[in-house]
């Protein structure tokens, strides 16, 4: 479904690097996590963070990639949901369960600059939903994680493979994605 997605310029991977040097798309990309992390409601710890998910083209919109967001929402249970979670939950009311790529800003609420390259990649849970996501878009390969640093100015861009290299997903249960692959019925 969107395998073999060509980004505007050249992608480097694996190495911390300012935000406009990324492709364009992942430039919005980016600015949609680091936006979305400004509405967490996290009382409990303090920190905040935002996600945000780049749909494919639609046939549609061929020539459009749109953006979902999500951010961390706690309460006093501690049993917290995600923003990368709340992004692909949104995602799927929305009629959207495939991606090309997800962007993940988070900081320390008031938190100062200081923390400048420090990256929040995604926790176990979302991680292996992410797998999901990327299984349904046909894209594990070359589905993209952008981890914003806490001070936005700079990412890092890994595959998701390099973040669960011996994934579990829906083919190891015997699953037929292509039934599931559109927009939910």
């Amino acid at each position: 479904m969107s395998r073999g997605f060509a980004w505007s310029t050249e992608l480097a991977l694996r190495q911390l690097q300012p935000v406009v040097r990324l492709p364009a798309e992942l430039q919005r990309l980016a600015a949609a996590a680091v936006a979305a992390q400004r509405h967490a409601y996290c009382p409990y710890s303090s920190f905040g963070v935002g996600a945000a998910l780049l749909h494919p083209p639609s046939a549609a919109a061929p020539s459009q990639l749109d953006i979902t967001v999500g951010c961390n929402y706690e309460n006093c249970t501690l049993q917290s949901c995600c923003a990368e979670r709340c992004a692909i939950v949104k995602a799927n009311v929305e009629g959207r369960r495939t991606a090309l790529a997800v962007a993940v800003y988070g900081r320390a609420v008031g938190g100062a600059e200081a923390d400048g390259g420090r990256t929040c990649p995604p926790c176990g849970l979302c991680r292996q939903l992410l797998v999901e996501v990327a299984d349904l878009s046909d894209n594990f390969d070359s589905f993209q994680v952008v981890l914003v640093a806490a001070d936005a100015q700079q990412a890092l861009v890994v595959p998701l493979a390099d973040l669960l290299p011996m994934k579990f997903g829906p083919a190891d249960v015997g699953m037929d994605l292509g039934p599931l692959r559109g927009a939910p019925a």
